[in-house]
């Protein structure tokens, strides 16, 4: 099958639908996957339901759900079934006419179409298939404001931005022709809503406006935009598409940046190195569970500060969600810092005690971080 063609069946997934809402839980469940292939936990096509796939599961979940969602990842890992390419492999004598839900004791894995997972293997295949997922999420203004709040922002001003998102904006690009008089929050695609957005801000008339309203319409744009990337997971493609395309890089310096970020090359083999095979904070010793991390992030940093070793942390998974979410950064004696907005920290395995053994150069990145992505005490 082509590309397209799963683009097509993840924009329109069978889900259930809950007092006028779709239900999060497929969308989650198929980002959890490609996220473990993404960071090189899953490697073959056989999807077992174990608990790094729970967890991640749970990550994506606890940005979707609303009112009365549960966090009950055997539920879509057993109906994906329902779409066609994902296949329950039953263990050896079980009938799968038979089985009706999920058990460890009839299911054994799951199997994508061939393509699928090849397509899911592929940085910018995958980022089209993330995109295509949020069509299938509902009240995303809902989950802007919360996702407002959760960063820090006020209800005041998550209100302003909704305001100007569904009214302002609208109604003044429709009359400049840019786009049909509907709230922007309807438009569902990260890479579409990022192009209407870069095109609106060229203007001279939206520049006016903009400053006569302080930046505000600027703030709104952006953080829309980063929230549709946050809950898709799109920004990878987009990172490397800007190294692609920019004419100060030679091929060899392309090379490195875009395996930099995707996770690989030669940062990764330093931070593996530097760190000697172990997290920097929890000592753990399996390579493969470590996410080479970026302390001033990727957004911010220039060409060389991305491939700067000491600009990066070898986190496990979860510290290294935390970190680049701003729930938890470090002083620059290494005590670890856990902002007052992470709920149950150490239901993440995080806890005060923690600390890493910095160098003096992490700490111009730490500072940084704690200044500009660190959600505060």
């Amino acid at each position: 099958m082509s590309h397209q063609y799963y683009i097509d069946k993840f924009q329109h997934l069978n889900t259930n639908n809950i007092n006028g809402r779709n239900s999060p839980h497929k969308v989650c469940m198929l980002l959890a996957v490609m996220k473990l292939i993404e960071e090189g936990r899953i490697t073959q096509n056989r999807i077992e339901f174990d608990e790094p796939l729970k967890a991640k599961f749970s990550e994506c979940f606890a940005q979707m759900r609303q009112a009365n969602d549960r966090d009950t990842p055997e539920n879509p890992f057993y109906h994906l079934q329902s779409e066609g390419f994902w296949h329950l492999v039953c263990h050896a004598g079980v009938d799968p006419k038979s089985v009706k839900r999920y058990s460890t004791k009839t299911i054994s894995h799951v199997q994508l179409d061939d393509e699928l997972f090849d397509y899911m293997r592929s940085p910018f295949a995958a980022t089209d298939l993330k995109d295509a997922l949020t069509n299938n999420l509902s009240n995303l203004s809902d989950l802007f404001a919360n996702w407002l709040i959760g960063l820090g922002k006020s209800e005041k001003t998550a209100k302003n931005y909704l305001q100007a998102l569904q009214t302002s904006l609208p109604k003044w690009m429709a009359e400049q022709g840019l786009s049909e008089p509907q709230p922007l929050t309807q438009i569902r695609s990260y890479q579409q809503f990022y192009a209407l957005a870069e095109r609106t801000k060229q203007l001279d008339e939206f520049k006016i406006r903009n400053n006569t309203g302080n930046g505000m319409y600027n703030a709104a744009l952006n953080a829309y935009s980063r929230f549709l990337a946050d809950i898709a997971q799109v920004d990878l493609k987009q990172d490397v598409e800007d190294i692609l395309e920019d004419k100060a890089l030679s091929a060899t310096e392309k090379s490195t940046l875009v395996s930099t970020r995707l996770g690989q090359g030669r940062f990764r083999e330093q931070l593996v190195n530097y760190w000697h095979g172990h997290c920097a904070v929890t000592d753990y010793a399996e390579t493969q569970m470590l996410v080479a991390s970026h302390i001033k992030p990727w957004r911010d940093a220039n060409n060389h500060e991305r491939l700067n070793p000491y600009n990066g942390l070898l986190l496990l998974a979860n510290l290294d969600k935390a970190f680049d979410l701003g729930f938890i950064s470090f002083q620059d004696n290494g005590k670890v810092m856990i902002a007052r907005q992470l709920e149950d920290p150490e239901g993440l395995g995080i806890r005060e005690d923690m600390a890493v053994n910095l160098h003096r150069e992490h700490k111009q990145f730490l500072s940084h971080h704690r200044m500009e992505v660190f959600r505060g005490l």
